[in-house]
């Protein structure tokens, strides 16, 4: 009976062992887990994903602002929208952009750590800042299952007059909203 433990004994230190080895082979995981909650809601497309607005030689920029040559115009389609929405009442249909805001600007986009140039976005006309809503106010009715078009516009923008080299890049992510 003595060695029938010893046995279990060994056998269960070396198990013990072999588990802890698979449970240490990744100690941290992170999930982020989003969502919305909205009276109503559009699908949203645009034709191009990924807008590479180019590479610029940091000693032609010469002004804190847009960088020229750097623009670029493109369209976000709604449709599948899923209620009727009148514009009445002083409603407007909201955009929200998710992303990472520049340290230097908060008003502009770049998730590059110690950047001094990020992305200046539009809708509508209006500017859009990471994390916030805009109001689309071109957009006054929307029948159910309907569709509509926001013109959009992206920039680089310098924060500083003679930016060092860098990498941007601005992952954004839109969602639309209304009652």
């Amino acid at each position: 009976m003595l060695i029938n433990k010893k046995n279990l004994i060994v056998l269960s230190i070396a198990a013990g062992l072999g588990f802890s080895g698979a449970a240490m082979s990744a100690t941290n995981a992170q999930v982020t887990v989003t969502g919305n909650i909205a009276a109503a809601t559009c699908d949203l497309s645009v034709t191009n994903t990924n807008i590479d607005l180019g590479t610029f030689i940091s000693s032609d920029i010469q002004t804190v602002g847009t960088i020229a040559g750097s623009t670029h115009n493109f369209d976000m389609s709604l449709s599948n929208c899923s209620q009727e929405f009148d514009g009445e009442n002083g409603k407007f249909v909201q955009m929200y952009a998710k992303g990472t805001a520049l340290a230097a600007n908060t008003s502009l986009f770049n998730n590059v750590e110690k950047g001094t140039v990020g992305v200046a976005v539009t809708a509508d006309g209006k500017e859009v800042k990471p994390n916030t809503n805009v109001q689309l106010s071109s957009i006054k009715s929307l029948v159910e299952g309907g569709s509509a078009v926001i013109p959009m516009n992206v920039a680089l923008n310098s924060t500083v007059s003679k930016p060092a080299s860098q990498r941007i890049e601005a992952p954004i992510t839109f969602s639309v909203s209304y009652e």
